[in-house]
C-alpha cells in the first residue's frame, strides 16, 4: 500500500530506479484500499531514501502536476484480481513492462 523504490535490470548492466505508487481510495471505516492503479515513475537518485507514505502539510496551495506534463511519469500498470490487465505508456520497453508487472503481483510489504 505504500510507495516502493525498485530497480529494472537493463541489457548492458546497468539499472533503471523507479518509484512505485499505488493508487488508493477511501473504503468507508476501513481506511484505504487499493484501486489497482499503479503509476511509475523515475527514481533518479535510487538511494533508497525514506518515502513519505503521509500528504504533506502546507499552508500554500499544492499544485498538482498532471502525469502527461510529468517529465518523471513513467506510465501505469491497471490490475484487475491480482492480475495486470494493461499498461498505459510508451517509455518503458515490453521487457521492462514484465520485469515490473512481476514484481508488483508478488511483492509482499516487508514487517515491521
Amino acid at each position: 500500500m505504500n510507495p516502493v523504490q525498485t530497480s529494472i535490470p537493463q541489457p548492458d548492466g546497468s539499472d533503471r530506479y523507479v518509484l512505485i505508487e499505488p493508487i488508493l481510495e477511501k473504503d468507508g471505516e476501513h481506511g484505504l484500499r487499493s484501486t489497482g492503479v499503479f503509476k511509475i515513475y523515475k527514481d533518479a537518485f535510487g538511494d533508497e531514501t525514506h518515502l513519505f507514505t503521509e500528504p504533506t502539510e502546507s499552508d500554500g496551495a499544492i499544485s498538482d502536476l498532471p502525469d502527461w506534463q510529468n517529465p518523471d511519469y513513467l506510465g501505469k500498470f491497471l490490475f484487475e484480481n491480482g492480475n495486470v490487465r494493461q499498461f498505459e505508456g510508451d517509455v518503458l520497453s515490453v521487457a521492462e513492462q514484465a520485469y515490473l508487472a512481476v514484481f508488483i503481483e508478488t511483492f509482499q510489504e516487508p514487517d515491521i
